[in-house]
């Protein structure tokens, strides 16, 4: 190694190293306000690190469990130090991020050489995952950078009781309580690179390698039956799979050279380090590739993918188009020429794709909450006493509320610190009962919202109405909020209501906005401000075109068995029929009678079991072609 070939991988290494940083730099400038951190799942490490740092580790995991905590530790240690926890989730998550092109180019230069080791290091800025991961995955973000210094001790030891060995299986390990379902990825790379008479260690290292992830694996078992039992048996979280201009985002600009890596590995490897690179790209595209064949998979394999190892498939690629190039034998000047400058062109194209990479990468670096949704929160940090620990409520559409108030809880907990939260209606939290969504992260929150009110000892309306129920207007839909829900509370502050404890006593009925509330329907429905409706926005649909089924769902719980009314409230004028069912079972027909008027309507003499029923309205298909409807509310009341 001569000190010219040291001298550009350290040069690379910094260049590399500062272009992320600065990139981060620039998406705070462009996109930060108010000291926030950017990322969705942000806030929530934010809140985590704090709780470890103010009642140690064990309310961490009292509160999650044992499962993905060792990055929330590290966090929390470093907020119990003094740093804010706003201020260390800005700083750590680049820190980590920069040090990518130093590990990656360190495993490099071990087993494939200098050369190859600093087109690494420069094709670290042109990683997707470089970006991605460090937004708002930080313990992907940990994980990763374990398993790579775990790789680098790993590819060294000759001898499970070499202390290198020992110390890549304890980085493994660490990785597996920080984020399993990375160091899962890992660990299945690693066992069948295991299987490759060029591996450095004795075989019995392979199951160690099992063994010391084992742990953790069990208790992802039991953390994915927990998640089961809060969505109703599915994992299908995700809008869909990803199309083709998702996995050229993803895989970016230089994936001629990540293609060429790969085939040139698949046709021969020299050492351990390129059967691990082999396995690992081949890996990531598979599991990627599994979303096409269930749903379920949607959410892991896009994950996966972001992991394939671009910056080593990419230098693999370069050396391999470099030693073909070097092995055409010609006296033309033209070749000649071209065989010196295709170094320095394969340069240019990699450092010319950092900003690009960057850019696709900026749609993670968003802040999720506005100026004044923040301003919000800090006022009911600064300003919402009570002895009692108040009660938040989101709410939102059903496709969006889970999500949504995921991140609204996240941030909650972040800025005004202890407290609680609701997904749904009024109506339902006063009975003490979840709100029923179809999505299943809405349903998942709603669930372990309710229940985390059940265990703190709030189990009758009584206890209920001692604490604080607060809407704050950027977090509510619908909002401005409707008649027979603004009457509900007080405003304390501008956006920010308070609920009336004594209205809330009398509350009985449930009454579900029909604009914001369907689980589903077939027909062009869409809301629409209309004067008469009393939830500000009709649920309307209007089709005049060849027979098509039009109807909208909704779900209604019931807490005890007994007889029930359900009543609709809808704008009374020509059209066809309106048939309303209830689980399947007509409960009767709504004829129009052309009043010109909002007209409420109500279903008597429902027997109703405990659970979840879904109510449907369809409109007839005759008499007319037309089918229309100008739907406002429905209640729930006890007969």
């Amino acid at each position: 190694m001569s000190d010219t070939d040291i001298s550009r991988l350290r040069m690379a290494v910094l260049a590399s190293t500062a272009f992320v940083v600065f990139a981060f730099f620039v998406s705070y400038i462009l996109w930060g306000h108010d000291g926030l951190p950017i990322g969705s799942d942000t806030p929530g490490y934010v809140a985590q690190s704090n709780l470890v740092a103010s009642q140690g580790p064990l309310a961490l995991l009292a509160l999650q469990g044992p499962y993905d905590f060792l990055y929330q530790l590290f966090a929390g240690f470093i907020v119990w130090t003094g740093i804010p926890a706003m201020d260390m989730e800005i700083v750590l998550p680049v820190i980590l991020a920069a040090s990518l092109p130093f590990l990656t180019s360190r495993l490099a230069l071990i087993h494939l050489g200098l050369r190859t080791a600093t087109v690494v290091a420069l094709a670290v800025p042109a990683w997707y995952a470089v970006y991605r991961i460090p937004a708002d995955l930080h313990a992907n973000l940990l994980a990763l950078i374990l398993v790579l210094a775990s790789i680098i001790f790993l590819s060294k030891a000759s001898s499970i009781r070499q202390t290198r060995c020992i110390a890549g299986l304890t980085l493994l390990g660490l990785a597996s309580l920080t984020h399993i379902e990375t160091t899962l990825l890992f660990t299945s790379v690693l066992l069948v690179a295991s299987l490759s008479t060029l591996r450095p260690y004795p075989s019995r290292v392979g199951y160690a390698i099992v063994a010391i992830v084992l742990p953790a694996s069990i208790l992802y078992g039991v953390h994915l039956q927990q998640i089961l039992f809060l969505t109703g048996g599915t994992l299908d979280f995700s809008s869909g799979p990803m199309t083709a201009s998702s996995w050229i985002l993803y895989l970016g600009p230089l994936l001629p050279l990540t293609i060429l890596g790969i085939v040139a590995l698949s046709a021969r490897r020299t050492n351990w380090l390129e059967v691990v690179v082999l396995v690992w790209g081949t890996a990531a595209l598979l599991v990627g590739m599994s979303q096409y064949a269930s749903p379920q998979l949607i959410n892991f394999a896009k994950r996966s993918v972001i992991l394939v190892p671009t910056p080593l498939l990419v230098a693999v690629g370069w050396s391999r188009l470099l030693r073909v190039a070097g092995n055409v034998r010609t006296r033309l000047a033209l070749v000649q020429n071209f065989q010196r400058g295709l170094l320095v062109a394969i340069v240019i194209v990699i450092v010319s794709s950092w900003p690009l990479v960057y850019g696709t990468a900026t749609q993670s670096h968003n802040l999720f909450i506005t100026t004044s949704q923040y301003q919000h929160l800090l006022w009911a940090s600064s300003n919402l006493k009570s002895s009692t620990v108040p009660i938040f409520m989101f709410n939102d559409l059903d496709e969006y509320a889970g999500g949504l108030s995921q991140l609204y809880d996240n941030w909650a907990s972040a800025i005004v610190g202890n407290h609680l939260s609701y997904l749904g209606s009024t109506n339902y939290l006063v009975q003490l009962e979840e709100t029923p969504f179809a999505d299943p992260i809405a349903r998942a929150m709603s669930t372990t919202f309710m229940q985390q009110i059940r265990d703190s000892g709030i189990n009758n309306t009584v206890s209920l109405l001692q604490h604080p129920i607060v809407i704050f207007s950027d977090f509510y839909r619908p909002f401005p909020l409707p008649r027979y829900t603004s009457n509900l509370f007080t405003e304390v502050s501008p956006g920010v209501f308070v609920d009336n404890p004594t209205m809330l006593g009398y509350l009985s009925n449930v009454t579900i906005p029909l604009f914001i509330g369907d689980i589903g329907h077939t027909g062009p429905w869409r809301p629409v401000p209309e004067p008469w409706a009393e939830s500000l926005n009709a649920f309307e649909v209007y089709v005049d075109k060849a027979p098509i089924h039009v109807q909208t769902s909704y779900y209604l719980n019931v807490a005890s068995a007994g007889t029930y009314t359900v009543s609709i409230r809808y704008w009374d004028q020509t059209g066809n029929n309106l048939t309303v069912t209830l689980d399947a079972r007509i409960l009767g027909i709504i004829y129009y009678n052309n009043s010109k008027t909002p007209i409420i309507r109500d279903f008597n003499g429902i027997d109703l079991t405990p659970g979840t029923h879904t109510v449907t309205i369809k409109i007839d298909q005759i008499p007319y072609p037309l089918r229309w409807a100008s739907l406002d509310y429905l209640v729930l009341s006890r007969s």
